[in-house]
């Protein structure tokens, strides 16, 4: 696809996004689609050539592969695995709070409403977040490696993040994140550890200290 192609493409999976959050997918049309995108249908037909589906797949896709990409840039060579995981949970906090619709979509609509293909990449998208939190049983002194253990930790901190998304309360996101420190690292490290790293997330949640003015 060309770079031309990139402006009604991004804002009709935006439109999709939107009206998907505010009455669902069954409800919507391909005609309000473009509508609210301001893209003639045309275009629209010839970007998404299976319709509304097609669109939302790509809305979909969007999610799912920010919310990876947001994983990847929290990551530094410089810092402990832990502190990984800390600034990765929080850079997630991050992109999910600027795109409300989407995390709205990726959270709650792809669970619950939507079309099999949707739901198809919600789960491709949950096992490779699965993948990644099982490499915590390296730094873990358990014996004992219970198969659900990163299903467990994954199916919580969703539950944090839909609970904060249905209630409107998209862009205190980041604000959670020593709620989901503690989700992610208790299994493998336990309580002691996940709260002493909770502790050093809440610090790093908290908005900046205004700088103080010279006199």
């Amino acid at each position: 696809m060309n770079s031309q192609d990139d402006e009604p493409r991004d804002r009709l999976i935006a439109a999709v996004a939107s009206l998907c959050t505010e009455r669902g997918y069954e409800e919507i049309t391909e005609k309000e689609i473009a509508a609210r995108a301001g893209v003639p249908r045309a275009r629209m037909a010839e970007l998404f050539p299976g319709g509304k589906e097609d669109c939302l797949v790509a809305a979909e896709n969007k999610i799912l592969l920010d919310v990876v990409g947001a994983v990847s840039q929290g990551y530094s060579a410089d810092r402990s695995e832990w502190d990984n995981v800390i600034h990765g949970v929080h850079r997630v906090l991050q992109v999910v709070a600027s795109i409300p619709d989407f995390a709205y979509l990726g959270y709650v609509f792809s669970r619950q409403m939507a079309p099999g293909r949707i739901r198809e990449i919600n789960e491709t998208g949950h096992h490779m977040l699965e993948a990644m939190l099982e490499r915590g049983w390296a730094y873990s002194d358990s014996t004992e490696q219970p198969g659900c253990t990163a299903l467990g930790v994954l199916g919580g901190a969703q539950a944090l993040v839909r609970r904060e998304l249905a209630a409107g309360r998209a862009e205190q996101l980041p604000e959670i994140l020593p709620e989901c420190v503690y989700i992610a690292t208790v299994p493998f490290l336990g309580q002691a550890e996940a709260l002493r790293l909770a502790r050093r997330a809440r610090e790093l949640s908290l908005p900046a200290a205004p700088a103080s003015r010279g006199r």
